[in-house]
């Protein structure tokens, strides 16, 4: 608490510089904050490779570091799996194909998918 009046007319001018910085952060912080509540409530989900290039990352380094940091493992065979935390979360979920072989048999092929919410919460970590 300032005692005399130039000190309580130093500290209000400090107070007034700083809520103007934090006025100006959070001018900058906004559309981002906004574009990514949208971003998060969106619909519809896409591939590792897309939501890599989606967050301006290499689709290799996406895939290490989801496997790092558990969203992602991989089955024998070479087949990426999501965590099931991260598909009960709705950050991930896998998309289930039947193809048609040349021999006229059918195969049924997996593929992990990102939601939107998922891909919020990638840029949001900023890999």
């Amino acid at each position: 608490i300032p005692t005399t009046l130039s000190s309580a007319l130093m500290l209000a001018s400090q107070q007034a510089e700083q809520i103007e910085q934090q006025q100006a952060q959070l001018a900058i912080a906004s559309p981002k904050a906004d574009a990514l509540d949208l971003l998060t409530l969106a619909d519809g989900s896409m591939c590792i490779t897309n939501a890599a290039k989606a967050v301006s990352k290499q689709p290799k380094a996406m895939f290490a570091w989801l496997q790092t940091n558990d969203w992602i493992y991989r089955r024998p065979g070479g087949v990426w799996c999501a965590y099931q935390d991260r598909i009960k979360s709705g950050m991930l979920t896998h998309k289930i194909t039947t193809v048609s072989r040349s021999d006229g048999t059918e195969k049924i092929v997996e593929q992990v998918l990102v939601t939107a919410k998922g891909l919020a919460k990638l840029a949001e970590v900023a890999i």
